[in-house]
């Protein structure tokens, strides 16, 4: 198998230039559907090298693109901009099938744009929650999550770098009913990914996405993976291929 090399690419986005590499896919990449992969929160394109990977293993049958967000973590504007890079695929890729892989917060902002979007061909929700409020009074913990709620601007300095985070980042979550929009969720393929002992999204809403979706859907559960697939990661990724060349 030859690899192309990955190419740098800028797309225009509402908040400005949005960056995202394009792995091509080695068949032909004009005609070759598109896997759109969208990072989690306070995460990047590269996703610890896992992205890389993944963008690798799936140039088999897909081109790839995965992007920044462009430093907000408000839910609503992450949707925004992945509209955007929806729009260039369609722009740039206009023979192939779109397929669309959220990690985390943004396996939440791609069910939102999946659901408003009908020419994409199927979902992969990578870790992904769909109780909000529930994932990050355990990711952020109930002292900071309710201090953001009562309005407080919460900061947060660790090893991942520094972030401030305003109380709308909480209170946009209240536009996006996702249970809703799983249970409205029919006809296009969707994957589930989830690791048994993700720390951040209980596997718990794994299985009730699982379960409030339409058909045709799949389950993965992990044994041992926990939220970031760290030791996992090459197995999560074959899951994703293996499931979109099935829909090939």
């Amino acid at each position: 198998m030859k690899i192309k090399p990955e190419e740098t690419i800028q797309i225009k986005g509402p908040y400005g230039e949005i960056d995202g590499i394009l792995t091509p896919c080695i068949e032909e990449q004009t005609t070759a559907p598109v896997l759109v992969l969208a990072h989690g929160f306070r995460g990047s394109m590269e996703g610890g090298g896992r992205a890389a990977v993944l963008a690798e293993m799936a140039s088999e049958c897909c081109n790839v693109i995965r992007f920044n967000f462009n430093g907000s973590q408000i839910l609503s504007k992450q949707v925004e901009e992945l509209e955007a890079v929806l729009a260039y695929v369609r722009l740039n890729f206009p023979a192939g099938k779109i397929f669309l892989l959220g990690r985390s917060l943004g396996g939440a902002a791609a069910l939102v744009a999946a659901a408003r979007s009908a020419d994409i061909a199927g979902l992969v929700l990578w870790a992904a929650p769909n109780d909000l409020q529930a994932t990050f009074k355990n990711a952020l913990g109930t002292e900071a999550y309710n201090a953001l709620s009562a309005g407080q601007t919460l900061y947060l300095n660790d090893e991942r770098g520094e972030l401030s985070l305003t109380p709308d980042f909480i209170t946009d979550f209240a536009k996006y009913d996702l249970q809703g929009i799983l249970r409205n969720w029919r006809k296009r393929p969707l994957l589930i990914l989830h690791g048994e002992k993700d720390e951040t999204v209980a596997v718990d809403q794994a299985r009730l996405t699982f379960a409030l979706a339409g058909v045709p859907k799949k389950l993965v559960i992990i044994n041992g993976g926990d939220h970031s697939f760290t030791n996992h990661g090459n197995k999560a990724a074959a899951e994703v291929v293996g499931w979109l060349k099935d829909r090939l």
